[in-house]
């Protein structure tokens, strides 16, 4: 009988670490709240009277990950996005060239290199999985007092369509699309492996991240200017909280109980 309480009493505790992640969060850009799923166990060997296999306690298996949709703020940075539906940014793993790394926070900028990335350095994947790069000038070809010549222009703007593509403008006037921003997608998101500072990593259950463009094949669109606040209800995550106190005190009086009685019948 201590043992099936303890396992309430360590549930309990569970959720409680899990709920107070979600609220430490809830500010937290591309923050996706966490959920813990218990399920019961059952003896295999001990059955009571009818046949019924008698309950030994409580476990939890996984934390997932809701894929709940948060709200969209405008932040009118062009490089700010959010996506709105299925999928997540692709990052170039700076550890491991051969890896990925996934994200839901589009706090993005252009580096050094001229290329897409986080304020952490790590490159935004395209959607054919390469690194973003918007070259600072380009050579185009203008027109000088009616002779067309060849000359040097600088960057004057970038524009992000909700498909993904990166149009760069030259000059204030020539517009090219230098790539499309990538959105992957996953068998099971949920089941993805967080790795802190909101990244993640895909693993056996989620299945490996497909990268591709922004509504294809399921994936959401991309807003420009616009930054997805976490999904978490701080309403519903302190109902969460004072559920889970209150299992954990009366899992706790349970166990003072069961001690009282074991020690007077020793």
């Amino acid at each position: 009988m201590i043992s099936v309480i303890r396992s309430g009493m360590d549930a309990a505790l569970q959720k409680l670490d899990v709920t107070s992640n979600n609220i430490a969060n809830a500010r937290t850009t591309g923050f996706k709240r966490r959920e813990a799923m218990f399920t019961d166990m059952y003896s295999s060997a001990i059955a009571s009277s009818t046949g019924d296999r008698l309950g030994i306690g409580v476990q939890a298996p996984e934390i997932r990950m809701s894929q709940k949709q948060g709200n969209l703020q405008k932040t009118n940075a062009v490089l700010d996005l959010a996506i709105e539906g299925e999928g997540m940014f692709a990052l170039r793993n700076m550890d491991d060239a051969q890896s990925f790394l996934y994200t839901r926070d589009g706090s993005f900028t252009v580096d050094a290199e001229g290329e897409i990335a986080t304020t952490e350095g790590y490159k935004v994947l395209s959607s054919n999985g390469n690194a973003i790069t918007v070259p600072m000038r380009a050579a185009l070809t203008v027109d000088v007092n009616g002779v067309e010549e060849l000359g040097m222009r600088a960057l004057t703007g970038i524009a992000i369509q909700p498909d993904g593509a990166v149009e760069a403008t030259y000059g204030g006037t020539q517009i090219f699309v230098v790539a499309k921003v990538g959105v992957s997608n996953f068998a099971d998101s949920s089941s993805l492996t967080p790795i802190g500072n909101n990244l993640f990593r895909d693993n056996s259950k989620s299945g490996a991240g497909v990268i591709g463009g922004a509504i294809t094949d399921g994936r959401g669109k991309i807003y420009s200017g616009a930054l997805e606040m976490a999904n978490t209800d701080i309403t519903e995550e302190l109902s969460n909280m004072i559920r889970a106190q209150q299992a954990f005190s009366g899992s706790s009086r349970l166990l003072q109980s069961e001690t009282e009685m074991v020690r007077k019948f020793v």
